[in-house]
């Protein structure tokens, strides 16, 4: 793979480590006005609606290898878009943000030991293990804000175990994606996905919240505003353009590589604060960067096995 080509996933995944940085910040804003259920299943109907549109052209043209393959990606879709984005979003709304941060953050760890036990970490070299290792440990120096005593204070409640399964279904989409990459195109392989996940999952549930009396975005007029736009941005930022961008950087990067640039979403979380919120940056958030910037860089020099990860 061209030099020009790793850049262009590398600069994809900071991409995405930003607009999913900033998903969580507008997704806990909107938890106390948007259901549930309606932020799941509107912030990707309309991510798909746009998708389907742009990529008329190239669904056509990968058709043919997208058929046989059919019903995997279904199962896939329905896996890490549908379930998934029930378990992020709703490890959001639940638990505390240390708590799901903290959570979160494993994800890099579980492609690693998926992809041992599928055979395709084998060859994952030591510059990649001590990324994976620094990468980590910044976000947990951030997480912590410099008190790792603070992890023993961590009860797995229902949002924990919602934010663990995400961290384990997308570590496992992740994977599935790098071989669905290899013979069709990250945007028709989002459409599929994306559809699958939406009609499969999403859309029952969503009927059911309405059928039962739920609200079908919010249920104070006043807030109708304020839910559009964030349920909008939603939408297009981080879950259509997000995960265009992650699914073009597995493509180009590797699961694992693609994986560990996720530690650098609480990093723009912490941007975001300090800038909307005006909180002032501490010690904690400085080593924090220098330890994933490092993590990155080793993972970058080492780049992945022929044999995949």
């Amino acid at each position: 793979m061209s030099a020009g080509l790793r850049a262009l996933g590398t600069l994809a995944l900071i991409s995405t480590a930003a607009l999913w940085g900033s998903n969580h910040v507008v997704a806990r804003a909107a938890r106390d006005v948007v259901p549930l259920p309606a932020l799941v299943f509107w912030r990707w109907a309309i991510a798909a609606v746009l998708l389907t549109i742009i990529a008329l052209p190239s669904l056509r043209r990968g058709w043919p290898d997208i058929r046989p393959r059919l019903g995997e990606l279904m199962f896939g879709g329905a896996i890490g878009v549908g379930l998934f984005s029930y378990f992020l979003i709703g490890g959001a709304y639940q638990s505390l943000a240390i708590e799901v941060g903290f959570i979160n953050a494993t994800t890099p760890m579980w492609v690693v030991l998926m992809g041992l036990a599928m055979g395709t970490g084998r060859s994952l070299p030591a510059g990649m293990r001590w990324g994976l290792a620094l990468a980590f440990s910044g976000t947990l120096l951030i997480i912590c804000k410099g008190r790792l005593e603070a992890l023993t204070q961590l009860q797995l409640g229902l949002g924990n175990l919602w934010s663990l399964l995400g961290a384990i279904t997308f570590a496992w989409f992740s994977i599935r994606a790098r071989d669905w990459t290899r013979t069709i195109g990250a945007l028709p392989l989002t459409v599929v996905t994306a559809w699958s996940g939406l009609i499969f999952v999403m859309l029952p549930v969503y009927l059911g919240w309405v059928a039962s009396g739920g609200p079908w975005l919010t249920g104070n007029e006043e807030d109708v505003g304020f839910a559009l736009a964030a349920t909008a941005y939603i939408g297009i930022g981080p879950t259509m353009l997000g995960n265009l961008f992650y699914l073009y950087g597995v493509a180009t990067s590797g699961a694992t590589r693609a994986a560990a640039f996720l530690y650098l979403s609480p990093l723009f979380s912490a941007a975001l604060s300090i800038a909307w919120l005006g909180e002032q940056p501490a010690w904690y958030h400085l080593a924090g960067i220098a330890a994933i910037i490092a993590g990155l860089v080793l993972l970058g020099k080492s780049g992945p096995k022929p044999a995949g990860a």
